[in-house]
């Protein structure tokens, strides 16, 4: 016998023992009485913040209190806006309001994917991404949230949550390295 099929049989001999796979039908385990709070308190340790819509007030009176000094906005949310759908067109785009399909209380993300998607390289090059959801539109899980998407329906589809960050490189703490470097999702 060979040192390699030596090395191979006493990996053989010594292979741990399989474990059952989670049954993905059992009852749910995580459910939040408060699902908001749940997704509020997340987002916020991950750099982000989440608000409700109160009677009255509009998604832009937010942002504008939120960030009253926003250079260009683009607002995906209103029907029939003028926007050029090149990517090479966002670069000066300060805050961006775009729609958010569903949103996930356990991880605090917002699933992102619509028909009119030829915008989607804006969610990641705005400086301040502003994500509406509605409110009913929460689930507990993503074991929920993929229960109630369709992956493929458009071709794109992501979950995005709270800002992007990174301190991978010498410990230095990195805010928008790969997307919005603040980010508010509005349940409305």
């Amino acid at each position: 016998m060979s040192a390699r099929d030596n090395i191979l049989a006493r990996i053989r001999q010594n292979r741990p023992q399989a474990s059952a796979l989670p049954d993905i039908h059992a009852v749910p385990f995580i459910r939040y009485d408060n699902q908001f709070e749940a997704f509020a308190t997340l987002i916020r340790n991950l750099g982000g913040d989440a608000v409700q819509l109160q009677d009255g007030q509009s998604v832009a009176d937010v942002v504008a209190a939120r960030w009253p000094e926003a250079g260009r906005t683009v607002d995906l949310t209103v029907a029939g806006h003028e926007e050029v759908d090149d990517p090479h067109a966002w670069h000066d785009v300060d805050v961006a309001i775009v729609p958010g399909q569903l949103a996930v209380a356990e991880n605090a993300t917002v699933w992102v994917s619509h028909p009119d998607n030829r915008f989607r390289s804006i969610y990641f090059l705005t400086q301040k991404l502003v994500l509406v959801v509605p409110r009913e539109a929460m689930v507990d899980t993503m074991r929920d949230a993929y229960a109630r998407i369709e992956v493929a329906e458009h071709g794109f589809g992501a979950f995005i949550s709270g800002s992007s960050r990174t301190a991978d490189i010498e410990q230095s703490l990195v805010m928008g390295a790969h997307g919005a470097m603040a980010a508010l999702v509005i349940f409305v």
